[in-house]
């Protein structure tokens, strides 16, 4: 039904575009390529109409909303058009070659949509499926995120995952903000103020716009050929493992403000013990983007990382140097 809903929409008109493929979905909202009676290309997006069903055709790692009240987490079910609204805005308090950008839109029921520049090129997800990724593309992707987060107006993005960054051949452009902010979801005037939070656990577990820490994960995810953190998992199910009692202690606070996601990161091994080869240099620069270490006990544990996306572009360039180019 879904499918037949989106394949209904081609030839339907936006502004001055008619919409002509999909070229991509996401887990509220569906991207189509559109050209004008000039044959301007452009993306169109739409918000999705059918939220729990998915096409064949397009693989991705879907976004979740949550509620946070008081101390305490717990999953949200959102309208896609709420959700193309903050990411609209988001997206429109910054002007910079590393963000789409927005240059129409309406919000107009079944008619909602948003217009951005078609953008040639591959996700870092097409870049991770079929083979190893340049780690020229990853450097670049971190010098983009350290100017973007060194903006004001802009500060993080909330979603930095694979299906989010298009490779470009004038450089990495970001898409689809995430949001971590205060709104008042009642309809009581003495309501309480609970924190909204649009974004995906898999690159953000303790459910905080940490880019960095997304950032270490989709390097780790790039080299190891699997994510690092998989879905909901639960303390008891990593008994026995080598852990420090501070990771140990961190995982089960979030655990009991009700966060499930961060837990499987006490799965982690050495990523040299796993892939054979991988040169020493990478062991270390994943686990400490990840902000994991191996204490004098053998144990897993907690590392402050890297402290900016400049450091971590600096590590990979001296990969390159070393003769390392690809993940």
């Amino acid at each position: 039904m879904s499918n037949q809903y989106v394949d209904d929409l081609i030839g339907t008109k936006f502004g001055d575009f008619t919409l002509q493929e999909i070229v991509g979905e996401g887990s509220f909202s569906h991207v189509f390529r559109a050209v004008d009676k000039h044959k301007n290309e452009k993306a169109i997006k739409i918000p999705r109409k059918f939220t729990s069903v998915r096409d064949e055709r397009f693989e991705f790692v879907p976004t979740q909303v949550f509620i946070k009240r008081g101390q305490r987490f717990s999953p949200q079910e959102a309208s896609p058009i709420h959700i193309l609204r903050i990411q609209i805005a988001r997206t429109r308090q910054v002007v910079d070659q590393g963000i789409v950008r927005v240059e129409d839109y309406s919000f107009d029921g079944e008619n909602s949509y948003c217009r951005m520049p078609f953008l040639s090129g591959q996700t870092l997800r097409e870049y991770m499926r079929s083979g190893p990724v340049p780690v020229a593309v990853l450097r670049n992707l971190a010098l983009t995120l350290s100017r973007l987060n060194h903006m004001e107006s802009f500060a993080y993005h909330g979603d930095v995952k694979p299906e989010n960054m298009v490779v470009t051949a004038n450089g990495v452009i970001l898409v689809d903000c995430g949001y971590f902010g205060n709104v008042n979801v009642g309809e009581k005037p003495d309501d309480a103020q609970k924190t909204l939070i649009v974004t995906t656990p898999r690159y953000y577990p303790r459910l905080l716009p940490d880019d960095l820490l997304a950032f270490g994960l989709i390097l780790w995810e790039a080299a190891m050929r699997k994510p690092l953190i998989e879905g909901v998992a639960y303390h008891g199910d990593y008994a026995g493992e080598a852990v420090s009692e501070r990771l140990s202690d961190r995982v089960q606070e979030e655990e009991a403000i009700g966060n499930f996601n961060y837990t499987s990161i006490l799965g982690a091994e050495r990523p040299g013990s796993v892939r054979e080869g991988l040169p020493p240099q990478v062991d270390n620069l994943l686990l400490r983007a990840v902000r994991l270490k191996y204490n004098d006990a053998n144990e897993l544990d907690i590392d402050e990382g890297f402290e900016s996306f400049e450091e971590i572009a600096d590590e990979l360039k001296r990969l390159t140097q070393a003769g390392i180019h690809y993940l």
